[in-house]
């Protein structure tokens, strides 16, 4: 591979979709929710693998880092570490928020957001993940699965998104067919729910 799986996400990729619910997994939901409640975009891979697998304590050590980047200062460790934040009900992300996510996780975010960007942070995205897998339709699929939800793919969600692709590729060019495969994904409850 050209690309070096982080620790976990490779860790992630060899548990059984049925073992992802395991405490490991809440506790990077919980690091998910809290990254998108205070900076406004999701974790990277290698912020993840920082606070659950390099440390004994990820989510305490999530909070302490993203309370020191709240710039309006509207989040305290109370708060983030409060019984009712981490057992709230999955709330809807706003799909601005995915979006801009897609163009921070593809290594394109300015602070900026127009459709220009937000079309080459697609693009690039989808590169990087062709990239990471040697261009392999189910690998591909799965490692963006895995950034935008913190989980990996199950095999249904490969097949699904792997028909897709297939069938929009049939009468449109790869790219656009893998932007249509991003889209699906996007509209995952996983993904548009934190």
């Amino acid at each position: 591979m050209k690309w070096i799986v982080p620790f976990l996400s490779l860790l992630l990729t060899c548990v059984s979709p049925a073992a992802t619910d395991d405490a490991l997994h809440r506790e990077i939901r919980k690091i998910r929710r809290a990254y998108l409640d205070v900076v406004g975009l999701l974790p990277t891979p290698e912020e993840i693998d920082w606070f659950v697998v390099y440390n004994q304590s990820g989510y305490p050590l999530a909070v302490n880092f993203l309370i020191q980047k709240d710039a309006q200062k509207q989040w305290s460790k109370d708060r983030l570490s409060a019984p009712e934040y981490m057992e709230a009900p999955a709330q809807l992300i706003e799909r601005p928020v995915l979006e801009k996510s897609v163009v921070y996780l593809a290594g394109l975010w300015t602070g900026e957001m127009n459709e220009a960007v937000l079309e080459a942070g697609k693009e690039k995205f989808i590169k990087n993940a062709l990239l990471a897998t040697d261009e392999r339709t189910s690998d591909a699929i799965d490692y963006m699965i895995n950034l935008l939800t913190c989980r990996p793919s199950t095999a249904a969600e490969e097949n699904e998104f792997t028909q897709i692709f297939n069938k929009v590729s049939l009468k449109e060019d790869e790219m656009s067919a893998w932007k249509t495969v991003l889209l699906h994904i996007l509209e995952m409850h996983d993904c548009k729910y934190k």
